[in-house]
Order: C-alpha cells, then sequence, then structure tokens
C-alpha cells in the first residue's frame, strides 16, 4: 500500500514539474547568453554554429562581429570570482572581428576587446582574468591621450594555454 502511495505521488510530482524542466535545462543558455546579447544575436553580429556552454554571464558589446565555434566553454563554476564578474568580448567597431575557434575553454573574468581584429584557435584554454586586446586604449602623447592609440592584429594558434592574469597586447602571432 506505502509503494502505492509513493508511485502516485511521484507521478503527481512529475506531471506538475514536467512543464517547467525544460527552464532548468536552458537556464544558463538563456540568462547567461541569449538574453544579455539578445539584440546582437538578432541583428547576426554573433555567429555561433552551436550554442556556447557559459557557466558565468557572457556580455558582448560593440558594433563588429563575433564568430565562436562549436563546443566552447565560458567561465568555470569553481573558479575564482566566479559571482562577483562576467566575460566580456568587445569587437569595438564596424569592421572589428573576434574569431573564437572550436573547442575554447575559457576561466572567469576574461576580457577580449579588438579594434581590428582578434582570432583565438581551436584547443585553446584562457585563464582567469585574462585581457586580450588588439589596440592601445589611448595615445601616449599628452595631447592624444584621449585619441585611440596605435593598433595591430592578435592571433592565437591552435592548442594554446594562456595563463591566469594574463594580458596579451596588439601584433602577438603565436605558431600552432
Amino acid at each position: 500500500m506505502k509503494q502505492i502511495i509513493k508511485r502516485i505521488i511521484a507521478s503527481v510530482i512529475f506531471r506538475i514539474n514536467r512543464p517547467f524542466r525544460w527552464l532548468l535545462f536552458y537556464r544558463k543558455r538563456f540568462f547567461r547568453f541569449l538574453l544579455p546579447n539578445l539584440g546582437r544575436i538578432l541583428r547576426k553580429k554573433i555567429v555561433y554554429k552551436n550554442y556556447p556552454i557559459c557557466s558565468q554571464k557572457l556580455l558582448v558589446s560593440g558594433e563588429g562581429q563575433l564568430e565562436i565555434g562549436e563546443n566552447c566553454n565560458f567561465g568555470y563554476r569553481f573558479g575564482g570570482r566566479f559571482f562577483y564578474g562576467l566575460i566580456e568580448i568587445q569587437p569595438r567597431f564596424e569592421n572589428s572581428v573576434i574569431k573564437l575557434g572550436n573547442n575554447i575553454i575559457t576561466n572567469n573574468n576574461v576580457s577580449i576587446c579588438a579594434v581590428n581584429s582578434i582570432e583565438i584557435g581551436d584547443y585553446t584554454m584562457i585563464g582567469e582574468n585574462v585581457l586580450i586586446m588588439d589596440h592601445e586604449g589611448h595615445g601616449s602623447a599628452p595631447d592624444k591621450r584621449m585619441e585611440l592609440g596605435g593598433s595591430g592584429i592578435v592571433k592565437i594558434g591552435k592548442n594554446v594555454m594562456i595563463c591566469s592574469r594574463s594580458i596579451i597586447l596588439k601584433n602577438t602571432i603565436t605558431n600552432p
């Protein structure tokens, strides 16, 4: 008799929770990737083959193009400063392009900012608090400090590991 009652209760709970199970499955995808970047996705400024896995919020800003390869993971729940940060990818201008290869894994609080072009190859692992920029934030001369500094490109090859708190600046090219 007890087993019959347990089965009935389990069946009722399953039928109540069933419509909301999809929300649990798609929660990370929706709140950490789709919702913060919805306008850019609709304008086709973000191109991806399949949805990236976002354990930390991924925010894309700027006017350029972002291309995300297959099976990319952004953020790690047990990494440092998980709850207080986000991953920011910023192709700043209309002709700026950031290309991320397949199977890229990042830790938390990564910033990638491009004025020209940044390419990251397949199977690259990026540590916590990494900054990748293809330009200088401002000019170094006193009269040019309100203007954008020099710019270049960044190409990171395949199967590269970038350690935590690294800074990668313009004209950096690594071989695969």
